[in-house]
């Protein structure tokens, strides 16, 4: 019995497809059918004599037609036992240098990928870089740069995982991967982002003899090229005024060294070296002095800087100095002044002392000798 859409026949019902979804070989038959039912149209009727001959004619194109009816209704319903696709991961994978990743991609319905042959590709579909085939690995196939790295677990084929681990980053990693199973049309893919976060960046002075002095901002161990940005004191971004170098190290990692001319000017300048991957940012900021004037080294600068602070010096300590003797000079003076006052207190006391000697002496010499009531000879003699 026929449906809309369809064909029922053994006890189970066909869709038809799309024409966008058909084969190759769907597409062939029906054309294939369509010119030979036309074709043969055209020619039984030219034919045609008699109302006899020309019945049974339709009844020949009425069986023709219905016979690629069938035949056509039945494509789909067998088709549809492949109808599986590789699906990859349409979020990217994001790791540092050194991570051991797994670059999802799966077969959906999930059937068994034991038996398949599983691809995986970067850039060229006959360099694989990994390639799973007689169910075993080939490593003699795949690319140098990945082997030994790379794994496709035996139980993850089971259930239609097709994901492949791969070990130890480098950053040429970096970059879309394809998988295939069987070289089924359809192909998952996956990318894949090695990023790696530098050092803390630097600022210093950086001149020769003969050249504007400027400034140099310096930091290492990036990947993928960072982004530089200057800004001053005022927060504008004077980046335009500068020029990067890039050197890479034997790992893959970028150094970067950003240079920018400095004016005659105070000013505050800002180093911010930034990761184009979501990655924090590291920024650095140096204050230039309004005595820093261009064309010098640092070398010349820290010695005039230093021969000033010592000339500045000088006359402080003169004055010091000078302040120094003055209060010396003071505290002699106040020295001797005290010790005369204190000679001339005891040349006082020492003199009333003596006096009051004198006076006493004075007075005993004035009393009168009265001779005691005995009238002996030494008695007599006390008072003379």
């Amino acid at each position: 019995m026929l449906h809309r859409g369809g064909v029922q026949l053994f006890g189970f019902r066909a869709r038809a497809r799309p024409s966008c979804q058909r084969t190759f070989a769907e597409r062939k038959l029906i054309s294939s059918c369509a010119v030979r039912s036309s074709g043969q149209n055209n020619e039984e009727v030219g034919r045609c004599s008699s109302p006899g001959s020309c019945a049974g004619l339709e009844m020949k194109m009425r069986f023709l037609g219905r016979t690629c009816l069938i035949v056509l209704s039945l494509l789909p319903a067998v088709s549809t036992q492949d109808a599986w696709r590789v699906v990859g991961s349409d979020q990217p994978v994001i790791a540092e240098p050194g991570d051991d990743v797994i670059l999802p991609c799966h077969i959906s319905p999930r059937l068994s990928a034991v038996d398949m042959e599983v691809r995986w590709f970067k850039d060229r579909f006959d360099t694989p870089v990994h390639l799973y085939l007689n169910q075993n690995d080939q490593p003699g196939a795949q690319d140098s740069a990945y082997r030994g790295r790379t794994a496709l677990p035996p139980s993850a084929l089971q259930t239609g995982d097709i994901s492949l681990h791969l070990r130890n980053l480098q950053p040429a990693d970096t970059g879309v991967y394809t998988c295939s199973a069987d070289n089924h049309d359809e192909e998952g893919l996956t990318e894949l982002i090695v990023t790696a976060l530098g050092t803390q960046p630097s600022i210093s002075m950086d001149s020769t003899q003969g050249e504007q002095t400027q400034l140099v901002c310096r930091s290492e161990g990036w990947y993928p090229e960072p982004e530089v940005i200057w800004r001053d004191r005022d927060g504008n971004n004077v980046t335009s005024l500068s020029s990067p170098t890039l050197l890479s190290d034997s790992r893959g990692l970028l150094s970067v060294s950003s240079y920018i001319k400095i004016k005659q000017q105070s000013n505050v300048f800002s180093c911010l070296v930034r990761s184009k991957t979501p990655k924090p940012d590291w920024e650095s900021k140096l204050h230039i002095s309004s005595d820093f004037f261009p064309g010098v080294s640092g070398w010349m600068v820290a010695f005039f800087l230093t021969l000033a602070l010592s000339i500045g010096a000088i006359p402080l300590l003169v004055i010091q100095w000078r302040r120094m003797d003055a209060m010396e000079r003071k505290a002699e003076l106040l020295a001797v002044q005290h010790l005369r006052e204190e000679l001339e207190s005891m040349k006082r006391e020492v003199l009333k002392s003596e006096w009051k000697w004198i006076l006493s002496s004075a007075a005993q010499q004035r009393q009168p000798c009265v001779p005691p009531k005995g009238n002996t000879e030494k008695e007599r003699r006390k008072c003379v």
